[in-house]
């Protein structure tokens, strides 16, 4: 019976064994979670899309056959409303409008946004010590009696995660916008900065005030309240 006893601890593993192999599992993990994360770097995701820059001086068709005339008849009725904006007329818009020149100098090009449930990514090809990147910014609107914030949440390499990458990048390009002047930079001001906006604005001799913003995907629905 002793004997027995004396054989069954032996087998039995230490507690310094079972800790190693507790280690070396946790570490296999986190290495295959590395080679995983280091890998989607350089993948192109799902909603990325080549953008053709369109130098002309003409007006989005979008924007001027659809959401201005809506806008407009809409904030007439003196009623609460709504506006939806497509995914691909948005970014009919970004391509009609946005400068190519700065685009160039800032080394980015395929511009495009992206509407999925509660959130916009805002993406774009950028190159890094010769190598093409994939880099999306994530927003997450919201809107309070104190304004609008645009809500950079994170920004992405491909289809991996950056942390603590959007305060630093946001200062990055805030940083470089300081003294310049451009609707580029009033914009990218705007998404970037963390100043909220006040709500309420001007159309057409009324004041409107943006009262919900809904993101679903492929659009965007933003309720008005005109005053």
């Amino acid at each position: 019976m002793e004997k027995n006893l004396e054989h069954t601890a032996e087998k039995r593993p230490s507690k310094k064994v079972f800790l190693w192999q507790i280690l070396l599992v946790l570490t296999g993990i986190l290495l295959l979670f590395l080679i995983h994360w280091f890998v989607g770097l350089f993948r192109v995701p799902a909603y990325f899309r080549t953008v053709e820059i369109i130098e002309s001086n003409q007006i989005s068709l979008y924007l001027s056959n659809v959401i201005l005339p809506e806008l407009y008849n809409k904030s007439q009725t003196g009623k609460p409303f709504e506006v939806i904006f497509t995914e691909e007329g948005i970014n009919e818009i970004i391509s009609r409008h946005i400068d190519a020149k700065s685009l160039k100098k800032w080394d980015f090009s395929d511009i495009s946004v992206t509407f999925s449930t509660g959130k916009i990514l805002l993406t774009g090809k950028t190159k890094y010590r010769g190598h093409d990147f994939i880099v999306t910014a994530v927003f997450k609107p919201a809107i309070c009696e104190k304004g609008f914030n645009a809500g950079l949440t994170q920004i992405r390499a491909g289809t991996s995660s950056l942390p603590f990458a959007s305060h630093f990048i946001r200062d990055k390009i805030l940083y470089k916008l300081a003294g310049q002047n451009s609707d580029v930079v009033q914009y990218a001001g705007v998404l970037f900065s963390d100043n909220k906006i006040p709500p309420e604005f001007t159309f057409e001799h009324r004041n409107i005030k943006v009262r919900e913003i809904i993101i679903d995907n492929h659009k965007l629905t933003i309720r008005f309240l005109p005053d």
